[in-house]
């Protein structure tokens, strides 16, 4: 089913997103977005940056890692996250 919802658009181009989207996407303060332009529709995206690296530095699983290897690593679970 889709919902579609609504906001309004300030004069400096910033809005509020909605709160049944926030809660959806699990979007939280500080969080970056991701826009992907296709013909005359907008897809939104919550950019992983730091999501994707949750526990990896609190943990032994990037011990001995380059910071590249946890760059790649973190994109990797990126993708993963983007195709559920």
């Amino acid at each position: 089913m889709t919902t579609i919802l609504h906001s309004t658009v300030t004069s400096k181009g910033q809005t509020t997103i909605p709160e049944k989207i926030r809660k959806a996407l699990r979007i939280q303060p500080g969080d970056k977005l991701e826009y992907e332009v296709e013909g005359e529709r907008a897809i939104i995206r919550v950019h992983p940056g730091i999501r994707s690296l949750k526990g990896v530095l609190a943990s032994n699983k990037g011990k001995g890692m380059s910071f590249a290897e946890i760059r790649e690593a973190a994109a990797e679970a990126a993708r993963r996250e983007d195709s559920r």
